[in-house]
């Protein structure tokens, strides 16, 4: 049987079939591996892939500041805020010279009996915690968390942080705790405000607060 013989034209459909085939393969590489990649939504794609959520619909997009301060949301470099269904995500990457690389997501699902569900999205000493909202009322949101403290007697005091809607029902709050202490969602209580100031939701104080010596009203004993 004989051979069909090499063409120029054929030769280059072959060099492109090629060159189209090795730069699927590497799109698919970078995606799914933790190579730095060129755009901050392959990063945030990438992420989305390694956590299995989504692909979900970008709610908000917040940029950091370099400087630690009271700006800043946590250690990374841009956040988004997702939705998928009846999930919210926040998810944050960070940029490396030129190039982003993929980071973390948390992801929790919407109560809607529930005015306000909150969800530690950093336990770093600058963080963040985004707070889903089912209150359209609500125009600002307060928690208040347990640290440790030295300077008590029970070794514990109580903190607070507060910040407005970031976007569509959703507060991305920061926070700051000192250094070695922790902060998980179990530990919050919420509280959500009207644009006048009053309460209009209080959330339980949470059953951990007992281990820190913390009555039911707030008081540290």
């Amino acid at each position: 049987m004989s051979r069909r013989p090499v063409t120029p034209a054929r030769r280059r459909r072959r060099i492109l079939r090629d060159t189209l085939l090795l730069a699927v393969v590497l799109a698919v590489l970078v995606l799914r591996m933790d190579f730095p990649v060129f755009t901050a939504r392959q990063a945030l794609a990438a992420t989305q892939a390694r956590y299995f959520f989504g692909p979900g619909e970008v709610i908000a997009t917040l940029d950091n500041p370099q400087e630690w301060d009271a700006g800043r949301f946590g250690p990374s470099d841009r956040y988004y805020i997702l939705r998928r269904g009846n999930w919210y995500a926040c998810c944050d990457i960070s940029r490396s010279g030129p190039f982003w690389r993929s980071g973390s997501l948390v992801a929790v699902e919407n109560d809607p009996s529930l005015p306000l569900i909150p969800l530690v999205v950093d336990d770093y000493s600058y963080g963040s915690v985004l707070v889903v909202c089912n209150d359209p009322d609500i125009a600002r949101v307060e928690l208040i968390f347990p640290v440790s403290s030295p300077e008590t007697d029970n070794g514990c005091t109580l903190l607070s942080a507060s910040g407005g809607q970031t976007a569509e029902g959703c507060f991305l709050i920061p926070y700051y705790i000192p250094s070695g202490s922790f902060l998980s969602s179990d530990a919050l209580q919420v509280k959500g405000y009207d644009a006048a100031g009053a309460l209009r939701y209080e959330s339980p104080v949470p059953e951990r607060w007992a281990g820190y010596g913390i009555s039911v009203s707030g008081e540290v004993g």
